[in-house]
């Protein structure tokens, strides 16, 4: 089996302050079952950001990033050779289609998927990258999108008209579609119910997307930045509460009459969820999207839960079913309904990769993009 040369991104030790570097290393030939992709775009994830700081633990050394666009260009034994050329967006959960949350339809939380992404390898317990001594190097989530080549599962490359702007369609593979989905999957909100959601970033700003596509009124964005008021009104929000300047709870509460049908956490602080929680009506429910250290403990009161009938429920990659959500988003964008591009805030060389990563930790963009150069 053959290896080829690349550039990658590699997070050698998590900490503060430190950097990706770049450097040469080497991908295998895909496996059976797997395709080799040549990245035109990825996107920067908190949840990257999050394992290069050591906030969540992995396996080390690997290569981050989990939101990306390209094109097929060799498949594994039992992938129709048909398949090259396809440009497709890749997704941290394709489906092993065994385990029980497979066959019921629910892949983002496939069995196989979890164990794999925990121990940074493929579902066969053995990586594709290599440094040039012959050491592995960890893959993020079966995707790794912080290098010019990547291997992933067949099924966790979802094939997109070849017209798609690459910079927008690689949002699909995490932000855009967490939050979207959290609307329409997770919560299935109904027209004419009260949504708040509190975070106005990327995923936040889809979530106001996807409730002003279910028709929700009103859609009352929150965020303790006053500059993000256009974007979210701009996406759909009817509502702007400046949570530095006014009691968000009490602002929600009076907006909506008395607490909203639906609010969404995007920010992954614990606090914020307490006060998703505060800012529901009775029997409303609160979906927690934005994910925090993972010994975080939130506190809800058990007593009013029950009394009120209010849920509180988690939604991990907006419940998305890949095959499915993403044509269906991007015939949505097609015709207007949907706004993938105006969430890119810059595209940026792939070699600007730490700084790109400094731009997303100000709080100030949306969603940065990193375009590849081969």
């Amino acid at each position: 089996m053959s290896q080829l040369k690349m550039q990658a991104a590699v997070c050698d030790r998590p900490g503060e302050g430190d950097v990706l570097e770049l450097r040469e290393v080497l991908v295998d030939d895909p496996h059976e079952m797997e395709v080799r992709v040549r990245l035109l775009t990825t996107g920067i994830c908190r949840s990257d950001i999050h394992y290069l700081r050591g906030v969540w633990v992995h396996p080390k050394p690997v290569i981050l990033g989990h939101e990306a666009c390209g094109v097929i260009e060799a498949v594994g034994p039992g992938v129709p050779k048909s398949r090259i050329g396809e440009k497709v967006v890749l997704t941290f959960t394709p489906s092993c289609g065994r385990c029980r949350f497979c066959v019921s339809g629910r892949s983002v939380l496939c069995e196989e998927v979890a164990r794999a992404a925990a121990q940074g390898t493929m579902w066969d317990d053995t990586t594709r990258f290599f440094e040039k001594n012959g050491k592995p190097i960890h893959h993020l989530s079966l995707v790794s999108s912080f290098c010019e080549y990547t291997v992933v599962p067949h099924n966790g490359a979802v094939q997109i008209d070849a017209n798609v702007s690459p910079a927008d369609a690689c949002l699909l593979g995490c932000g855009a579609m967490a939050g979207i989905g959290a609307a329409l999957n997770t919560a299935q909100v109904r027209p004419g119910d009260s949504v708040a959601v509190f975070g106005c970033g990327g995923v936040g700003l889809s979530v106001v997307q996807g409730a002003k596509l279910c028709n929700a009124l009103p859609i009352v964005a929150v965020d303790v930045r006053s500059e993000k008021e256009p974007e979210a009104r701009k996406f759909g929000a009817t509502h702007f509460v400046n949570a530095a300047e006014s009691d968000p709870v009490d602002e929600v509460r009076r907006i909506t009459g008395g607490g909203a049908d639906f609010t969404f956490e995007a920010t992954g602080q614990t606090e914020t969820a307490e006060i998703c929680y505060r800012a529901t009506c009775r029997a409303g429910t609160t979906v927690l999207i934005g994910q925090p250290t993972e010994n975080a403990v939130a506190g809800f009161p058990p007593y009013w839960i029950a009394q009120d009938e209010n849920r509180v429920i988690g939604s991990s990659y907006g419940s998305t079913r890949p095959m499915i959500d993403f044509p269906k988003v991007l015939r949505l964008v097609k015709h207007g309904m949907l706004d993938l591009h105006s969430l890119v805030s810059e595209v940026w060389p792939f070699d600007r990769i730490n700084e790109a990563i400094a731009q997303v930790e100000t709080g100030r963009v949306n969603r940065m993009v990193l375009q590849f150069d081969n």
